[in-house]
């Protein structure tokens, strides 16, 4: 099969789960190609892109930010490349001769359909979309004839939240017409897109796999010092929620001064200055870290060097939310309890009582008061921990999982001959 990868942005430190979609994918015989709206500017990377060599296969739409920059710039490409695909192109310009909801994705078809142009390649069996937008863009483009094969779509959280709201409701009209597989890491997703309209029969739910081999399980005891270290990975954006975990240490080491507890959170974005600023308000600055960003050795070696694992996830004003929370079974797989909201998909991703535990949305006092009791009780870590890693080899193993993808991609390309 050959199939394209069609993404927001790559290489993406945090998209490891899509990474290790493709890696398999690749170790199977397929041909991966990957179609990226923008090169990402992080500068670290995981090792498998330079294994793989996945940057070699990686194109780009160079799509910019801001909509007058997204306009003037189609502009000019159109002038540039018109000549390569003068039918094609002209087609694109015409929405009234597709399936386009919006101006977001009309601009997102103008920019594909030249990229293909100066490519060539757009035999794919399988056109995969990790955006429910970029979903929508591609059934375009296969009704332009850009495109052939058929197409996958998964979800992120915005798709489901934020996107149909921020446009309009039926934005994904001929998404759920047209797409042949929309592919949820959640039951509640799964629900989620049913109730925008996705036809119940054309949607799998697959959990996003943890590679077991690389997360060692690791029974946690209690340092002889008495030391508690607790960890975060996530981006420091507003749906993590990082506020009400911050003010729960806070709140947890007020209650018990001579509690020996330190906080890190590994990952990097847009709440960085005023996280910074809530831990010196705090006067917890020696106590809580911020790491920035790490890769994916980098944090197993944080996982393994924690005692608990905190998640505290809330939705956003704006509707958005986490979906499957995967750093919540990373950390099971190395044998950490965790403690994570009551939060979309999140119930489905723990043993509740046995490897971690639920509190609601924003309640600093929940959240306080079962870091203390997990902190007090250093004598149930073993067991949780013990609970955590045989949850997720059971339900969330990698090499299950994504057997199970490529025998989903093999299938859905069969059912065409």
């Amino acid at each position: 099969m050959q199939i394209a990868f069609f993404q927001v942005e790559f290489p993406r430190i945090t998209e490891a789960y899509l990474l290790d979609q493709i890696v398999a994918l690749i170790r199977s015989g397929h041909k991966v190609d990957i179609i990226s709206t923008i090169r990402s500017d992080q500068t670290k990377i995981h090792s498998d892109i330079k294994t793989y060599n996945l940057e070699a296969s990686t194109r780009y739409l160079n799509f910019p930010f801001g909509r007058w920059h997204q306009i003037l710039n189609a502009v000019k490409l159109v002038i540039q490349n018109f000549h390569k695909a003068p039918l094609k192109i002209l087609k694109s310009l015409n929405f009234l001769g597709y399936d386009c909801p919006c101006l977001d994705i009309y601009l997102r078809v103008i920019y594909s359909t030249i990229l293909f142009a100066r490519i060539g390649n757009t035999n794919y069996d399988i056109f995969y979309c990790t955006q429910g937008y970029l979903g929508s863009t591609a059934v375009a483009l296969r009704q332009l004839g850009v495109i052939e094969g058929k197409i996958i779509t998964t979800y992120a959280s915005s798709d489901m939240y934020v996107y149909p709201h921020q446009f309009k409701h039926n934005v994904y009209a001929s998404l759920w017409q047209y797409c042949d597989l929309h592919y949820c890491n959640t039951n509640y997703a799964a629900n989620c897109i049913k109730a925008l309209g996705a036809n119940p029969s054309s949607i799998k739910v697959l959990p996003l796999g943890v590679d077991i081999s690389q997360f060692p399980f690791q029974e946690r005891t209690a340092d002889p010092t008495g030391l508690v270290k607790i960890l975060t990975v996530a981006r420091l954006v507003p749906k993590k929620g990082l506020q009400y975990s911050i003010r729960a240490i806070h709140q947890v080491c007020q209650a018990n001064p001579s509690a020996n507890i330190i906080y890190k959170i590994a990952g990097e974005g847009e709440k960085r200055p005023e996280l910074e600023a809530l831990i010196e308000e705090l006067g917890m600055g020696d106590r809580i870290f911020l790491l920035g960003w790490q890769d994916r050795s980098e944090c197993i070696k944080l996982f393994l060097d924690a005692h608990l694992y905190v998640i505290p996830s809330v939705t956003t004003d704006d509707g958005n939310k986490e979906s499957q929370g995967f750093a919540l079974q990373e950390a099971q797989a190395t044998g950490l309890p965790v403690i994570a909201t009551d939060h979309n998909g999140f119930p489905e991703g723990l043993l509740e009582g046995k490897s971690g535990y639920l509190v609601p949305e924003k309640d600093v006092e929940a959240l306080a008061e079962m870091i203390t009791k997990l902190v007090n009780s250093p004598d149930s870590w073993a067991e949780m921990g013990r609970a955590g890693r045989h949850f997720i080899e059971s339900k969330y193993d990698v090499e299950k999982i994504n057997r199970e993808f490529v025998e989903i991609c093999t299938s859905l390309v069969n059912d065409n001959e």
